[in-house]
């Protein structure tokens, strides 16, 4: 230990002249200082509705990807080959036979110098971003701006990244040994930063490239993420460690392949049994790890951080919104368990107006972190179908460029082009989803990789029959190649009960009942006696529902659409069914043109109580608005200037509601930020928003003069539709 402890030194000492010190801290605070540095020049908006969090933890995890990726990567690339190059220009193979030390004890020293500059320049990344996080708390200050320094967690984030580059400086120096020259170690290094690349695009995992483990590493840039802190990435980098290490040492006490692994039969025994160890090895590491269910009934718990008056979380099934259960939430601590049989479906976790949505079923625990305020919502989660949370969120949906081909209609006059290029996404999409894994290597589980794949054939179909809309339902050049068409209908013939329930298959399935010919006439009518024809069961009645709810927001007069729904609603025969299609007409008719308006009573600045009916006779125009909203604070001084604009026309007037929990909040905000509209401040908000389904604000409603709603969702005062509504409503 001694020798290697001198070693380390003459090393230092020898690489001294290098800069690879400077350049570590050049490239450690390379990130940190660019962001400060914009965000002091160029500061970004920073609204009141923004969740509160460390700036420390928020500047770290910001900049995470962007530096472990490239300039770390980089910089592992240059003093690897820098080392490596000392001994190649000073002929040091020669010199080191003559020393009395261990030649592994040489070649760790040089590996060991490798890892104390690469830690140097970790340890610069997490150094400045602290510092400059604290000097942008007081240049711009802020509510949302905690100084809240987690120790812990810095740790866990700078020894994880520690250990997830100990393969690639292993596997950089063993390069820069092979290779004499700079040029061609380098090239092999920027090599490993393109792979790299490739990866962050493509969003594929290559683990058989050992510069890889760190792209897997920055899929989850922070450990809240991880259900262990010591996963997948760092286990993959410390087997490349060992692999590559083992190889470069032997490779520099050999000064040679042949010499090193095939000099004699007892060589190649060993260099082949090492091969067959490390491949054995690799395939057991690399191999995803499936999903383990852990018993029967299910465990949610976690914590909830929030500046809202929320006392418990609720489960509920996305199907028909069935709770599922409850629990108290004290001190921003919540558990709840079931020993019940719990299926596998999509359900809800809800807490006030938030709710976060999710994939369930017996044998699965889940733990929530939490954090949101009136307008946001943040969390990690940490569960055993974590994999299937990060499909949903990260690989929803079709590729890019399917997705802006069909947004932008780039193939209306291509059908060949169009077809191309969707048989070509669906089949990355497979790949992708047959491949998917998480950050800590879980695989999905065998019921949702079905059911995602049958979900995924239904989407290209019925993008498929929104193209043929767009299109020609007659030209059959626009039709779809029937080999497509057959895979994708192949994967749907026995659906899964979550597909089943899917509202994309339930489209498609309406969509299949009618023909071209019905499609030329009344094809909603046509529709409805085909369904009421089908034989009674679940089946119908979820169609049936579904079209039915989609006529009524479509019809605009109110006795056709109570006439549909009496005449529908009897063909029903699920109970489940029913409570949602009267659930669905009562919301519609509440919100339709011409519906009754709730006589909100409110209080005005003084504490005046004031009902809404003391403005019949005239239209009136609702700024529903909170002072914890940016957008709405934004958006003031337009409504108040449009306001002034028809002030002498009577039959007009402008009122602001604030949805505020906190009255006090709303009165302050008035004596600095005064206005000719009258103010009014809602005491029920949640009430009334709940009723009117009211998710997002600010939000422009306008009522006619006899108290019923004319507009429930009115454009903003800075569009000209808001101009052209108002222009045909004033009276001279």
């Amino acid at each position: 230990m001694k020798k290697l402890i001198i070693l380390i030194k003459t090393e230092w000492l020898k690489i001294k002249g290098l800069g690879l010190v400077y350049l570590a801290l050049a490239l450690g605070i390379l990130v940190p200082l660019l962001d400060f540095v914009t965000k002091t020049f160029n500061p970004s908006f920073i609204t009141g509705e923004e969740l509160p969090g460390s700036v420390f933890e928020s500047s770290i995890t910001d900049n995470f990807k962007a530096f472990s990726m490239f300039l770390l990567l980089l910089y592992i690339v240059i003093a690897g080959n820098r080392i490596a190059q000392v001994d190649h220009k000073n002929n040091g193979w020669q010199l080191m036979e003559t020393q009395p030390i261990s030649k592994f004890q040489l070649y760790l020293s040089k590996y060991v110098i490798l890892l104390i500059l690469s830690f140097l320049c970790i340890a610069t990344y997490f150094l400045f971003n602290i510092l400059f996080s604290f000097l942008d708390y007081f240049i711009h200050p802020s509510d949302t701006k905690l100084l809240t320094f987690d120790l812990l967690w810095i740790l866990k984030m700078f020894v994880r990244l520690c250990v997830g580059v100990l393969g690639i400086a292993a596997v950089q120096l063993c390069i820069s040994v092979v290779f004499p020259g700079f040029i061609w170690a380098f090239l092999v290094g920027v090599l490993g930063l393109i792979v790299n690349t490739y990866s962050l695009v493509e969003r594929v995992t290559l683990p058989f490239s050992p510069y890889n483990s760190i792209y897997v590493l920055c899929k989850t840039p922070n450990v809240k993420s991880l259900n262990h802190f010591i996963t997948y990435s760092e286990y993959l980098s410390i087997f490349w460690a060992i692999v590559f290490f083992i190889i470069g040492y032997f490779w520099y006490r050999g000064k040679g392949f042949k010499p090193a692994f095939l000099k004699n039969k007892k060589q190649i025994l060993f260099s082949s049994a090492f091969v067959v160890i490390a491949a054995g090895a690799f395939f057991i590491l690399q191999k995803p790890r499936a999903y383990k269910s852990e018993g029967e009934g299910v465990v949610i718990k976690g914590s909830l951080q929030t500046n809202l008056k929320i006392d418990s979380i609720r489960i509920f099934s996305k199907d028909f919104h069935k709770k599922i259960g409850s629990a108290s939430v004290k001190n921003g601590i919540f558990s709840w368990e079931t020993k019940d049989k719990i299926p596998f479906d999509e359900y809800s976790l809800e807490f006030g107006t938030k709710k976060i949505d999710f994939m369930m079923g017996s044998g699965d625990q889940f733990n929530f972190d939490i954090r949101c305020n009136a307008m946001n919502i943040k969390y990690f989660l940490n569960s055993n179908r974590s994999a299937e949370q990060d499909y949903k969120n990260e690989e929803d949906g079709f590729g890019y460029e399917f997705s802006y081909a069909v947004q932008e209609q780039k193939y209306n006059d291509n059908p060949t082009g169009f077809y191309e290029l969707a048989q070509s996404d669906w089949k990355k999409n497979i790949k992708r989803l047959e491949k998917f894994t998480d950050a800590e290597n879980n695989a999905l589980s065998d019921e949702f990789r079905s059911y995602r794949k049958q979900l995924l054939a239904i989407q290209y179909l019925n993008e498929i029959n929104n193209y043929r809309k767009m299109t020609s339902w007659d030209d059959p050049k626009f039709a779809a190649p029937k080999s497509f068409l057959n895979e994708l209908n192949s994967r749907i013939k026995n659906p899964t009960v979550l597909l089943s329930k899917n509202d994309d298959y339930i489209q498609y399935k309406l969509d299949e009942m009618i023909t071209d010919k019905d499609r030329l006439s009344n094809s909603d009518s046509i529709l409805f006696v085909k369904l009421n024809a089908l034989p009674n069961g679940i089946e119908k009645d979820r169609l049936l529902t579904k079209h039915l709810v989609k006529s009524m927001e479509l019809e605009s007069d109110s006795t056709s659409r109570t006439q549909l729904f009496a005449r529908e609603f009897k063909v029903l025969g699920n109970n489940d069914f029913k409570k949602l299609a009267q659930s669905k007409f009562e919301q519609i008719s509440l919100s339709q043109k011409g519906a009754p308006f709730s006589d909100l009573k409110f209080l005005d600045n003084k504490g005046k109580s004031h009902q809404l009916s003391q403005y019949r006779g005239k239209y009136v125009v609702v700024d529903l608005w909170a002072t914890w909203c940016g957008p709405c604070k934004q958006i003031r001084p337009i409504f108040d200037t449009r306001s002034n604009q028809y002030r002498y026309y009577s039959n007009i007037q402008f009122i602001s509601i604030s949805l505020d929990q906190d009255k006090t909040k709303w009165l302050n905000y008035l004596k600095t930020k005064p206005s000719k509209v009258p103010q009014y401040w809602l005491s029920d908000a949640m009430e009334f928003m709940n009723k009117y389904k009211i998710q997002t604000i600010p939000r422009f409603i306008i009522i006619d003069p006899e108290g019923k709603v004319f507009n429930l969702n009115t454009p903003f005062p800075d569009e000209d539709n808001f101009v052209e509504i108002l222009d045909k409503l004033k009276k001279y």
